[in-house]
């Protein structure tokens, strides 16, 4: 059966946290992430049910031949290959033009009844410096403007003033352009590290103004989601004023989802997610799942944005409104 292949563009900022968001969804650590630009060219992403098809295949700038990894190896030289020439010093990880990736990931699956075939892009950063930002900018601004299907844009919570300026030469402006050449063009708006949203809700002064821990923990719940709502409506009215008239805008804390879906994890991981758990059961008591699992994204759908219109109009009426 022929199955028609739908491209989701993933692109970001720098630093905006990217890589570390494709690794929560897939609940594997296979992409390198850190705070600096990391990945330097396009990683088409398979993915379907048959573990033993797991394997990469490296395609170079230069006259090498393309090279495959087994899935042996392919954790360990993948994220060799993905950085940026300049953090790796083994010339052979250098040069890569594209990274074709299968792999069996948690939340992405092809189902083989489907008459679609989803790949999801991990894009260059376009707004990159350093001697490779012209070819990351125009490697990125052709998968907007033409290659992708869909789009997921990830904007980083504590840049998003900065982030909210549409021209002709970044993301905004090249997803402006995209709309108005195809009204049917999708994308999810979707803003990460929103965890760090939760201290800028502990300085509101109606909650700095508590004078025991039973008033504090009354008062964060009163002000539940106060910043976070700020950023979304910030975003959202943005995406309407460039023509998406019901933008689905969606918050993640993509470390802790991260985290959450990884098996193994180190005994710092293991501290630091339960401290942040800690954080849900002091406020919400015996809901306290629910509203963790909302909170760092569990619910997004990097397939079908039509879920998650529908569980942000389910959010918008229970959620955060206590």
């Amino acid at each position: 059966m022929y199955k028609k292949e739908i491209n989701i563009a993933v692109v970001a900022n720098m630093s905006a946290g990217k890589s570390t968001f494709i690794n929560a969804m897939f609940g594997d650590d296979i992409l390198p992430s850190s705070s600096q630009a990391t990945t330097d060219c396009p990683i088409y992403i398979y993915s379907d049910n048959e573990a033993e098809n797991n394997m990469a295949i490296i395609d170079f700038n230069d006259n090498r031949e393309s090279r495959g990894l087994s899935q042996n190896t392919l954790k360990k030289e993948l994220k060799e290959y993905a950085k940026k020439d300049s953090l790796v010093k083994d010339t052979k990880y250098k040069n890569v033009k594209k990274i074709d990736l299968y792999w069996r990931f948690h939340s992405f699956v092809n189902k083989s009844k489907s008459s679609d075939y989803y790949v999801v892009v991990d894009t260059p950063g376009p707004n990159n410096s350093d001697e490779f930002g012209e070819q990351h900018f125009l490697t990125t601004q052709s998968i907007v403007l033409g290659h992708a299907s869909k789009v997921i844009y990830l904007l980083d919570y504590k840049q998003i003033d900065a982030n909210l300026e549409v021209t002709q030469n970044n993301l905004w402006g090249w997803i402006e352009k995209r709309k108005k050449i195809d009204s049917k063009f999708e994308v999810l708006f979707v803003i990460n590290k929103i965890d760090e949203a939760l201290y800028d809700n502990e300085k509101i002064q109606d909650v700095l103004n508590a004078k025991n821990e039973k008033e504090y923990i009354l008062k964060v719940k009163k002000n539940w989601f106060f910043h976070e709502k700020k950023a979304i409506d910030k975003v959202e009215n943005l995406a309407k004023k460039i023509g998406f008239i019901n933008p689905i805008v969606m918050t993640i804390s993509a470390e802790y989802l991260k985290l959450e879906r990884i098996k193994k994890l180190s005994f710092y991981d293991v501290r630091k997610l339960k401290d942040f758990k800690e954080q849900f059961k002091n406020i919400f008591a015996d809901s306290w799942r629910e509203e963790y699992h909302r909170y760092i994204g569990s619910d997004i759908e990097i397939f079908n944005f039509s879920k998650n219109k529908k569980t942000k109009a389910r959010n918008e009426k229970s959620a955060y409104s206590i």
